[in-house]
């Protein structure tokens, strides 16, 4: 049986609903407050779980209440976790959704920060027993960038989303098999704007330049984009919105689990766009990934692919 080992972030996400997100300088009303079970790296882990796939998470928490929640969340999605703990607070995300179901985010890292080279290394059989690594940008780059190293070594699928977005080396693209970001992500990290004309040969020319195997870029209401030897325009899915978190985390579960199940990156960038979809139309993080057996019914019902 394939699996999947996520290296990255667990959060304890507080979310605000808003009509409209805040100015520069300006005090809002907010209409609702939850809490809830996140992270970029627990997100992608529960993602993959709830489609399926054997998964298993790295990451670092608090030794604190939320650690505590963090940890049986993942127990109750299946996801086998070597989470560690530290002294540092377990990491928090701010999050203010709009009534468009657009939103914006603020991460304090706290103990995901504490991940080190040498927790992979005294973790490495967790790398040589999987088929995929998948890695988020919430957690120092340098021990990404080594896991990713290692993560080769062993001949194994690399999948990395650098977010929140920031310059990155040679070393981590030649290492990295899937490239992920969204609009954002692409400007801080290649400095390409979706406005430019010609943006796609302009991705093109970057990724030949920098040997990366796979760039995908994600673009919300806008669909997606796959760049290997050409690219492709995958269109979004209608649907009404009400909160985007987890949104992209929900997009890379679902193509490395339909990636590693059919070797097929076109379908598995059709699935992932199926579910991206779906998981916007629900509020939260982690409770509003779908099912496999909802996923299948959803796109039969609305004929997606």
């Amino acid at each position: 049986m394939s699996k999947a080992l996520v290296v990255g972030s667990l959060n304890m996400d507080i979310t605000t609903k808003v009509d409209n997100l805040p100015k520069l300088g300006e005090t809002i009303f907010g209409h609702s407050f939850y809490k809830s079970c996140g992270g970029k790296g627990a997100n992608q882990a529960v993602a993959i779980s709830k489609l399926g796939m054997e998964t298993e998470i790295l990451g670092m928490v608090g030794r604190d209440s939320d650690g505590k929640e963090l940890i049986q969340n993942l127990e109750k999605y299946s996801v086998k976790s070597r989470v560690l703990e530290s002294d540092t607070p377990t990491g928090r995300a701010i999050i203010t959704v709009d009534k468009n179901g657009d939103n914006n985010i603020i991460v304090i890292p706290g103990s995901n920060l504490d991940l080190n080279k040498n927790d992979i290394d005294n973790n490495i059989n967790f790398i040589e027993d999987s088929d995929v690594v998948v890695f988020q940008n919430e957690i120092k780059l340098e021990t990404i960038e080594y896991a990713l190293l290692k993560s080769k070594e062993l001949n194994k699928i690399t999948v990395f989303n650098p977010a929140p977005a920031t310059k990155l080396n040679k070393s981590i693209f030649e290492n990295t098999d899937y490239l992920v970001v969204n609009e954002t992500e692409l400007e801080v990290v290649f400095e390409v704007s979706i406005n430019e004309v010609n943006f796609e040969e302009k991705i093109m020319d970057i990724k030949r330049k920098n040997n990366i195997s796979n760039i995908i870029l994600t673009m919300g209401d806008k669909g997606a984009y796959l760049f290997d030897d050409k690219y492709i325009h995958y269109p979004p899915k209608k649907v009404k919105a009400i909160d985007s978190t987890a949104a992209g985390d929900s997009f890379i579960g679902a193509f490395v689990k339909k990636l590693i199940e059919t070797n097929d990156k076109d379908y598995a960038m059709k699935y992932a766009t199926c579910v991206s979809a779906i998981v916007v139309t629900r509020k939260g993080a982690q409770d509003s990934i779908p099912t496999e057996i909802e996923i299948e019914n959803i796109i039969k019902e609305n004929n997606w692919i």
